[in-house]
């Protein structure tokens, strides 16, 4: 749950009192899962005093929640910034693919990988920019490897296009 409050006493409240009357109601809070993110840094050590005798993980970075991440702006460049070091290394992996087997690789880009990053552009705002060296490793090596030579930018543009 996502919860905002002006103190940490009235959070620490409404968690011991949803661990307390939750279960009748058949909802059973695990704080071990539990993340509190704090906004302000001074309020850490406060909030670790308090939360983590209860179980719960308490940070002000931030976390990774459902595939996405939630925190600090810098926390979520860099959960996005070594998802895309993982991605080039794969589009590296398919461009050598594409040598030999070019529709394999294909299908492999468009059924599978491309997925992992339109999700994350999705959920986690204004990363755009974070994307660029995947963009460069798809134009300079995975397309020309598909196609046989390199490419134009008009070529790309329609190559970027659906197949529907």
């Amino acid at each position: 749950a996502v919860v905002s409050t002006q103190s940490t006493g009235e959070l620490k409240d409404w968690c011991e009192q949803l661990c307390d009357t939750g279960p009748q109601y058949g909802y059973h809070p695990n704080p071990s899962k539990t993340v509190l993110i704090v906004k302000d840094s001074s309020d850490l050590d406060l909030a670790r005093e308090m939360f983590v005798p209860l179980g719960v993980t308490v940070t002000c970075e931030g976390q990774r929640h459902l595939g996405a991440v939630v925190g600090t702006e810098e926390y979520r460049r860099k959960y996005v910034e070594e998802k895309v070091s993982k991605w080039v290394e794969e589009i590296n992996q398919l461009a050598d693919l594409a040598s030999y087997e070019p529709q394999a690789a294909y299908s492999a880009f468009t059924k599978g990988i491309i997925h992992r990053w339109t999700y994350v552009m999705r959920t986690i705002p204004d990363i755009g920019h974070l994307f660029e060296k995947l963009e460069e490793v798809i134009n300079n090596r995975l397309i020309p490897a598909l196609v046989g030579r390199p490419v134009s930018t008009h070529e790309r543009k329609i190559l970027e296009l659906p197949v529907r």
